[in-house]
């Protein structure tokens, strides 16, 4: 769909349940332009032994990190976070500390730090009305920096509003590199459902020189996978054999896990009908490649009739008497 990015993605369910017993779902995307970055790799933190088994999953959705090589060689990794709340104490230290772990690694690495971290920071407006909770936020969040020899970058307004609160909890933080101030821009309109504003971050071009060509110039060819004509044809019996396997009967307060069960259900049988008339699409274009050129069917079985019949009157022509009848006569007869 977007050949010319790189895209990773990130997801984690929550033990933690809404009101309606769903469990959450937690997702970080990360897209780097394949022009200014030929080379990407998705990396993966380590957690220490002790730490949750259901705090380390979630961290895994919660926190993306992909490596990126610009033309010239230069290496930067890009760290995109979705920290957990500030009533989550336990979840921001574990979260800070796989984090720092990580960092601490790096070395020399050129790091840029992007996101939701839950929490504000003293150089950017505080919180209206002040919140406990992310005064604590804010403690950890200082703590983490001065342990990384972070650099961090203030938003000079708030980036979102709670019913009633308001604060800059999406930030910035790099290590080994330098970037201009930030900017935060108001929610557009047509976003309104969105309660964070966007952060837009200002790099320079000179560290990111742009490729002559990305990394993929053309689409994918998708006109062998399927013929269009064939599966109108063939779509009415398609429908029926999926209605035949796909129930969708759930109780009437379904869990998460009886709808991710159900879900995965019907994606396997989808994918296996699909691949069942890809298989039939495909033997229809291999006995089609079978026929002559702008012949159907119908003028093929015709054409093989009117050879063999012009064979035989060749082998009657002339005929004596006692001659045995031969192939081409005998199949015409």
């Amino acid at each position: 769909m977007f050949p010319h990015y790189w895209i990773y993605i990130t997801t984690a369910q929550s033990s933690r349940k809404d009101c309606r017993d769903r469990p959450y779902v937690y997702s970080v995307l990360t897209a780097l332009h394949s022009a200014f970055f030929p080379k990407a790799t998705q990396m993966r933190c380590h957690h220490s032994k002790q730490m949750d088994s259901d705090i380390r999953r979630e961290i895994d959705g919660r926190l993306s990190i992909t490596q990126a090589q610009t033309p010239t060689g230069t290496t930067f990794q890009f760290m995109n976070i979705y920290q957990f709340m500030a009533a989550n104490p336990m979840g921001q230290s574990d979260m800070w500390t796989t984090t720092e772990n990580w960092i601490n690694k790096q070395k020399n690495n050129r790091i840029i730090m992007q996101g939701d971290l839950n929490c504000a920071h003293p150089g950017c407006p505080g919180c209206r009305p002040l919140n406990k909770d992310l005064g604590t936020a804010e403690n950890k969040l200082d703590h983490f920096l001065k342990n990384t020899s972070g650099h961090f970058y203030a938003q000079q307004e708030h980036t979102w509003k709670g019913k009633e609160c308001r604060a800059a909890l999406d930030h910035v933080l790099t290590w080994n590199y330098h970037l201009p101030p930030q900017t935060a821009r108001p929610i557009p309109k047509s976003h309104k459902k969105f309660d964070h504003c966007q952060i837009w971050t200002q790099l320079p071009h000179l560290d990111f020189p742009q490729r002559a060509n990305a990394a993929w110039t053309t689409q994918p060819d998708f006109s062998q996978r399927i013929d269009t004509v064939f599966f109108k044809r063939h779509v009415d019996d398609w429908k029926v054999r999926i209605k035949t396997q796909i129930q969708g009967d759930l109780d009437e307060n379904p869990t998460g896990q009886a709808l991710a069960d159900l879900i995965q259900k019907e994606q396997k049988i989808l994918a296996k009908e699909v691949r069942w008339l890809q298989d039939k699409a495909w033997k229809a274009r291999r006995r089609a490649g079978e026929r002559r050129e702008h012949r159907n069917k119908t003028q093929n079985t015709l054409l093989k009739r009117i050879s063999l019949l012009t064979a035989a009157l060749t082998e009657t022509a002339p005929l004596q008497p006692k001659d045995r009848i031969k192939g081409a006569t005998r199949r015409a007869m």
